[in-house]
């Protein structure tokens, strides 16, 4: 199980956004399998170790949130009772023992595919005359705060073109390695700045003279440290956004291909659902398909400005918005960024 420091905020955050994922994953699958007829074949088929881990994160959400707790019970319940509806499942009044379902959550994290890093929930329907054939869906469920984006993609900054946009440029990898340069001279300056702050020099790394002293987390920096670490930020979500824009120039078509992975849809056959909460109560789910976000004839697509000294711009679609923002990984005191994606529906509750 994950070690968190007790006295760091962020990640008692991150531990508890991830163990409430994971148990409403379980809780919608086993909702899923009660309504279709198969809760047995479901708990059957856990692997081993699932019982021990479910354990791990109702004790966490039990410690942090109570309250939630006690409700992601009932918001799986609606959010199982919607999904039941879908068209995916037709005529299941003729045949509600021909689905079986999978709850999939971390157990293929070391599965390569986008596809299985993006599924939550495997559901599989027997056909044929004899039922002898299977046909696959694959759920992505996110929990989300009501007027929030949903994140659906975090790539590493220095492969981020080369694996989304390959089919665009010949010269993508070219580009890459010009940005990943960028990316360590930007960090280079920021850490000169920083040490000339507490009359130090910098070597190319934060060493112990800092760690010993200074926080590796911007939010506990000084403001002036903090604006010259967020300075970096801008440097680099400058960067990026220009390239994207170039990218968007050369093939219109192909950018718009290339940005539904980033959109939690490397494949077309998955299923998004998208739950949305606030004050630990369920207030909509929404279901979206490849198709209905992503129109062959929508290539006019907007871009947002940065603001000074900020991390993100934002791609803007006619049903939905997409944020990109440059993050750390961990602690800003290491060369190493994400690029965190998620997106904000247009017209719904979670606008």
């Amino acid at each position: 199980m994950k070690i968190v420091d007790e006295n760091n905020q962020v990640q008692i955050e991150s531990l508890i956004n991830e163990c409430k994922g994971n148990l409403f994953e379980f809780l919608v699958t086993q909702h899923l399998s009660k309504i279709f007829e198969g809760e047995e074949h479901f708990l059957l088929n856990l692997p081993m170790d699932y019982r021990s881990r479910l354990q791990f994160y109702e004790a966490t959400v039990r410690k942090h949130n109570l309250g939630l707790l006690s409700q992601l019970p009932i918001m799986a319940q609606l959010v199982a009772k919607k999904l039941s509806s879908e068209p995916i499942f037709e005529n299941k009044v003729n045949n509600i023992a021909s689905f079986s379902f999978f709850v999939i959550g971390k157990l293929t994290s070391g599965n390569d595919s986008d596809c299985w890093s993006e599924t939550d929930i495997v559901v599989t329907k027997k056909t044929g005359t004899d039922n002898s054939e299977l046909e696959k869906f694959y759920l992505s469920l996110k929990l989300t705060k009501d007027h929030s984006f949903t994140n659906t993609k975090s790539a590493g900054v220095k492969s981020f073109f080369e694996k989304y946009f390959f089919k665009l440029d010949p010269l993508i990898a070219k580009k890459q390695q010009t940005f990943n340069h960028l990316v360590d001279e930007s960090f280079v300056m920021m850490g000169h700045k920083l040490y000339e702050m507490i009359d130090g020099e910098f070597k190319g790394f934060f060493d112990q003279n800092w760690t010993n002293h200074y926080s590796e987390l911007p939010g506990e920096l000084s403001s002036e440290m903090r604006a010259v670490v967020h300075q970096n930020y801008f440097r680099l979500i400058t960067q990026l956004k220009i390239l994207m824009v170039e990218l968007y120039q050369l093939n219109p078509r192909l950018f718009l291909n290339s940005l539904g992975s980033l959109c939690g849809f490397s494949q077309k056959e998955i299923i998004q659902v998208i739950c949305i909460h606030q004050n630990n109560e369920m207030k909509d789910v929404v279901i979206k398909y490849y198709d209905d976000l992503f129109s062959e004839n929508e290539f006019n697509l907007g871009f947002s400005d940065i603001e000074l000294g900020g991390s993100s711009f934002e791609i803007r679609f006619k049903k939905f918005n997409l944020q990109i923002r440059i993050k750390p990984m961990n602690k800003f005191t290491t060369a190493a960024y994400k690029v965190n994606c998620s997106i904000k529906m247009k017209g719904e509750s979670v606008e």
